[in-house]
């Protein structure tokens, strides 16, 4: 079991990190999924779809934390979503190519939780929005809505980082 951990913990660590507020919670969300991973081992026929499903245990013991924790979460309400999209924003819709998937993580977790779970389940996972809408208990059009602001807010976030970087080179 110490093996196993050890091996696969940066795996299911960033996966967790993609869902979670902060470290402390992606390493709640990462012992809670080994329990469960360890648990149901002897249930894996094919060692050789051990990332695929790591991963998916991974995944649905973050949504189990979002649902557990869900009092707590602070989200913008939907009325608040706002679907313009703003110049700068339309300038720089390379910006996810031109930066690291650990950079792409570290401001995902700056947006707020239901947007983020939104964007992971659908970017990340490939989930359809009926999917997102059934395991977050949302309808299909508000996990639209998440996705579309999520996406805009971590463009920002990532286009003022990225001039940010740049004025610092010069």
């Amino acid at each position: 079991m110490r093996a196993f951990y050890e091996r696969f913990y940066g795996f299911a660590l960033s996966v967790c990190m993609a869902y979670a507020n902060d470290i402390e919670d992606a390493r709640e969300m990462l012992n809670d999924g080994f329990l469960k991973v360890f648990t149901h081992l002897k249930e894996l026929k094919n060692p050789d779809a051990i990332l695929p499903w790591l991963r998916k245990i991974m995944v649905n013991t973050c949504i189990d934390y979002y649902r557990k924790n869900k009092k707590r979460a602070t989200d913008i309400p939907i009325e608040n979503v706002d679907y313009s999209l703003e110049e700068p924003y339309l300038n720089h819709t390379n910006i996810y190519a031109q930066i690291s998937a650990d950079e792409i993580i570290k401001n995902l977790q700056s947006i707020p939780q239901l947007y983020r779970m939104v964007f992971a389940l659908y970017v990340l996972e490939g989930y359809s929005h009926a999917e997102i809408a059934k395991q977050l208990n949302i309808v299909e059009s508000t996990s639209r809505a998440y996705l579309t602001e999520a996406n805009k807010m971590l463009r920002r976030t990532l286009t003022a980082q990225n001039r940010h970087d740049e004025r610092t080179k010069r």
